[in-house]
């Protein structure tokens, strides 16, 4: 018993050694963003007297772990070997480099040194260091005057073993081709995609549908209830006349077609023509109704909107036009009424129902987004509240009671609605 004791504490051991020789094969200190160019150039720089890896076999390690590098060369770096300012700092890199520490504090000052990583133009430098029982590894190219990537793996006596490691831990990227220097210097007189030149003045044209009704998301109901529950009794009775929505459904989906522009991608203006149907709330238990067979108000709106923008380009192929607008607006009410008996004298009530007036005026202020692919087909969502009124500049007079009620001195709703653009840009 004794003896299968000591055998399984003995596997434990093993197992425990073997996990953690596993997690100490390789460590990142840190690992930064960085391309790994087709056919590539590895410099291998080393302040030892014996490189610890083998540059063909390195080469052939790559090739294994990233089948698209296609044909690297890789070659000791003797140049900066046999400099004594590039030395100084492999030396210091060596003795300065462990787990924690930022890139940035592993960057090289000296003005010399310097002047030398700038100058490695389309090659990628492998710096690696013995320190015993652990290979350090540092990367650099020309972008760059701090290490891109560095860590550390395990020494190991085969060569080709350790290459593979190497390989492995800090080159198992996807590449692709390194531009020539005349396409370079092509791309970098090119405007940066986010930061690109903004048109002089860009216009569109479009369509949308969407929905409007008298609570404000995110209010209390109690504000609205009483529009909302209003009926109107004997064709012109209702508890308030100051809003529309007393008199009219104040839910109702509504249709738009609108054009504009925006000047330098900041400021810009808007006209547009909504249209939307309303039914009169009539109280069903008004026997007077009995006559009638359908009454509804016909919408028309049109007004103009100033809008404040801001453009980004998060994909060549996409733009985002954040905007805010405030506006005027007029509205316009078509009724559309009929009995159910045209032959039949209408009741006295039905005479004297009431009526709207033309034009009601109000303003509008909201935000959206519109969304611009290829550079010419957007799709637009804003969102806002819209008011409309009529302007009361005498009491009304208790004789008038036999009257048409001139109604909708207060009328605010809240709007969304999504649309289908064409944007051009017709000069520059």
């Amino acid at each position: 018993m004794k003896h299968f004791a000591l055998v399984v504490f003995t596997l434990v051991l093993a197992v425990q050694a073997l996990v953690a020789n596993v997690a100490h094969a390789k460590e990142i200190y840190f690992d930064s963003k960085w391309t790994l160019w087709q056919n590539a150039d590895i410099l291998i720089w080393t302040p030892d007297k014996e490189p610890p890896i083998d540059p063909k076999e390195f080469c052939l390690s790559l090739r294994r772990y990233n089948s698209g590098i296609g044909e690297p060369k890789c070659r000791l770096f003797g140049e900066w070997g046999r400099d004594s300012v590039a030395m100084r700092y492999a030396t210091w890199l060596s003795n300065n480099m462990e787990q924690g520490l930022d890139a940035h504090y592993l960057k090289a000052r000296h003005p010399a040194m310097m002047t030398k990583i700038q100058s490695v133009e389309d090659k990628i430098v492998l710096f690696v260091a013995d320190k015993g029982n652990v290979l350090q590894i540092a990367i650099f190219d020309e972008t760059s005057l701090e290490p891109k990537s560095a860590g550390t793996v395990a020494k190991k006596a085969d060569k080709i073993a350790m290459g593979d490691e190497i390989a492995d831990a800090f080159f198992d990227r996807h590449t692709t081709r390194r531009l020539s220097k005349e396409e370079r210097l092509k791309r970098e007189s090119e405007p940066d995609d986010l930061y690109k030149e903004t048109p002089t003045f860009r216009s569109w044209a479009g369509i949308s549908a969407g929905y409007a009704q008298a609570q404000v998301p995110f209010t209390p109901y109690s504000w609205y209830k009483r529009h909302i529950r209003s009926r109107v009794g004997n064709y012109r009775v209702t508890r308030d006349s100051v809003s529309l929505w007393n008199f009219m459904d104040d839910s109702t989906p509504l249709f738009t077609l609108y054009a504009g522009g925006i000047w330098f991608g900041f400021i810009g203006g808007e006209i547009f023509y909504r249209y939307s149907n309303h039914a009169v709330k009539t109280d069903d238990r008004d026997s007077v109704y009995e006559e009638l067979d359908h009454w509804n108000f016909a919408q028309h709106e049109i007004g103009m909107n100033v809008m404040f923008a801001r453009t980004f380009s998060p994909l060549k192929w996409l733009d985002l036009h954040l905007f805010a607008f405030i506006g005027f607006q007029y509205s316009f009410y078509s009724e559309d009424i009929e009995l159910k008996d045209s032959d039949d004298k209408p009741s006295i009530e039905y005479e004297t129902r009431f009526k709207t007036e033309d034009p009601y005026k109000g303003a509008l202020l909201g935000f959206g987004t519109q969304c611009v692919f290829l550079q010419h087909y957007g799709l637009s969502v804003r969102t806002g509240i819209s008011s409309r009124g009529k302007d009361v500049y005498v009491e009304p007079s208790p004789e008038a009671a036999s009257e048409p009620t001139t109604i909708g001195t207060s009328t605010v709703d809240w709007f969304i609605s999504v649309g289908l653009e064409y944007h051009w840009t017709p000069f520059k």
